[in-house]
């Protein structure tokens, strides 16, 4: 039965695959005979008559940015009929001083007024008016207080808040970028228009209420450009006027609070709105930090000349603190302000500890400690990027070692101190440990001849004030001495830079041993001289073609050798 079965099986599966065949070539006949009906039209539903006639909304509509600096235009010679409706009495006198004031600050409120009121039809361009409104109520309290004496410092300082504060509840109801920066830029400028001179006190504290004012807005506009425009304008009239104030104390305290108010707000920012530093906004700030450090530094110091550098520090201190409170939240993206905090920690460390507070007695020393930083380190000097964080510190601590460099090659001309031969003996010493253990990686670049050729240099010299009270000979006999143990030393090494760099020592020995020393020393030591100079010229020259040879073995070593 089982066979029978199968046979069956096998029969019926025979005749199913016929029928289909069968099926499968009446539909391609159908297909060619186009019986096939065409598939239907697609059904276009028409759209209402309102989507039909309905025009785009204003807010899609671009708009014409020219037509801001038209209005920017129109909101100086606002700011300037302002202004000059304050000065008017100093021509005319047909205003009292109460009444310009006063018109002054009902013009102020007329451009806000007017803002609010063009808001729903523009509601960016209309925000000009209320930066502009902003600026006149400032300009208001500053001559009110400055120019008339109509209120104390204390009201003005007072009435100055309460724009301030005006000034931040306005951005709550605009939140336009181009209110704070016209506000910002007005109102730091208000002491230029109305042609105030360098003796009011009251002007550097205005700028610090603008200042604490503009660093609140820019968190909340979201925008990093308020805050560098302000940091610029704040410290650099604030400095300018402290030239003619003759306060050093209140310019140097008012600078240090402006860097406090800029660096926290800019902090402040970041963490508020999530966005860190981008590497072309956190350039935009080193101009201005540079020129804060050398002003702060210019006034403390006609204050307390010794605690300059240290304040100074402590300046770059708290903005390290405040990148690192920056990275410890954003690993990653803090990363682009780190060229701009190095770059300004460097610059302040060159200058307040390295040229101030280190005492000239322990600079010299500098080139071999950072020699053997560089030597149990990866950091390489000659080897950073042009957009490399650390590309400014490299070029600074390059800059230090070049400097002391040629103090103690020019003091080991000019002198015999003690302190100076054994300082300069010192840093050959770690010169050549920074050669042993990074010569393998600098063979081959540019700056490995150039370290050779510093390490024999300071040999050379040093060897001369260490033996030239001796005798003349000895001084070559030294430099001898010197050279072969070099060459020797790239023979175990199997470096041929090294020993051709030693070449230079070796001719100088020779030469003075044969021009000068042999021809006037007697007899006797003019053979030993001789012999002496004959031995080293030829062990050196021995090792050296053993050097090459060892060169011209490996380039023709077959390729089947080094890869078995």
């Amino acid at each position: 039965m089982g066979l029978e079965e199968q046979v069956r099986g096998e029969a019926r599966v025979s005749a199913i695959e016929q029928r289909l065949a069968k099926i499968e070539q009446f539909l391609n006949l159908t297909r060619q005979a186009g019986t096939v009906p065409p598939p239907p039209p697609p059904v276009v539903r028409p759209l209402p008559p309102a989507a039909v006639v309905a025009p785009l909304p204003l807010a899609a509509a671009p708009k014409d940015r020219s037509g801001n600096w038209l209005g920017v235009v129109g909101i100086i010679c606002f700011v300037l009929a302002a202004a000059f409706i304050i000065k008017l009495s100093i021509d005319s006198g047909w205003l009292t001083h109460e009444r310009q004031i006063g018109l002054a600050v009902f013009f102020g409120l007329g451009l806000i007024a007017a803002g609010f009121a063009l808001r729903e039809s523009d509601r960016e361009y209309s925000s000009l008016l209320q930066g502009a409104g902003i600026v006149v109520l400032y300009i208001a309290v500053f001559s009110a207080h400055r120019l008339y004496s109509l209120i104390s410092f204390e009201a003005a300082i007072s009435m100055a808040s309460i724009v301030s504060g005006l000034c931040v509840w306005l951005y709550t109801r605009i939140r336009e970028d181009w209110y704070p920066v016209t506000a910002a830029i007005g109102s730091y400028c208000a002491p230029v228009i109305l042609g105030l001179g360098a003796n009011a006190t009251f002007t550097v504290y205005y700028f610090l209420l603008c200042s604490l004012a503009f660093a609140v807005l820019s968190i909340w506009v979201r925008s990093r450009t308020l805050t560098v425009v302000s940091a610029y304008l704040a410290i650099m009239m604030t400095a300018v006027i402290g030239l003619g104030l003759r306060q050093d104390v209140l310019t140097a305290g008012i600078l240090a609070l402006h860097f406090l108010v800029f660096s926290a707000g800019t902090y402040l920012y970041t963490l508020q709105n999530n966005t860190p530093l981008t590497e072309r906004e956190a350039g935009s700030f080193l101009p201005v930090l540079i020129f804060f450090y050398a002003m702060e530094y210019y006034y403390i110091d006609r204050i307390r000349p010794d605690l300059a550098p240290w304040l100074s520090l402590g300046f770059a201190a708290i903005l390290l603190g405040l990148y690192l409170a920056a990275k410890k939240k954003f690993p990653e993206g803090s990363m682009g302000s780190q060229s701009m905090v190095l770059s300004f920690i460097t610059v302040v460390c060159f200058h307040s500890f390295y040229l101030e507070l280190l005492p000239p007695g322990m600079q010299p020393w500098l080139f071999g400690v950072i020699a053997l930083g560089l030597t149990f380190s990866r950091v390489n000097l000659a080897g950073q990027k042009k957009d490399s964080p650390f590309r400014i510190p490299a070029l600074a601590l390059l800059a230090v070692m070049v400097i002391e460099y040629l103090s103690m090659i020019s003091h080991l001309l000019s002198g015999s101190e003690l302190s100076w031969l054994v300082v300069s003996l010192a840093s050959l010493g770690s010169l050549w440990l920074l050669i042993d253990f990074k010569g393998s990686e600098l063979a081959g670049r540019n700056g490995y001849g150039p370290l050779l050729g510093a390490a024999h240099l300071l040999a050379v010299v040093g060897l001369y004030r260490l033996t030239t009270d001796i005798g003349s000979l000895q001084v070559s006999a030294s430099w001898l001495l010197y050279a072969v143990c070099v060459i020797a030393f790239a023979f175990a090494r199997r470096d041929e830079a090294m020993a051709k760099s030693a070449m230079f020592v070796l001719g100088l020995a020779a030469g003075k041993a044969l021009l000068y020393d042999a021809a006037a020393a007697p007899t006797v030591v003019r053979i030993l001289c001789l012999l002496l100079t004959g031995a080293a010229l030829y062990g050196s020259g021995f090792l050296i073609r053993r050097i090459s040879g060892w060169k011209t073995e490996k380039d023709g070593q077959p390729a089947v050798e080094k890869n078995p």
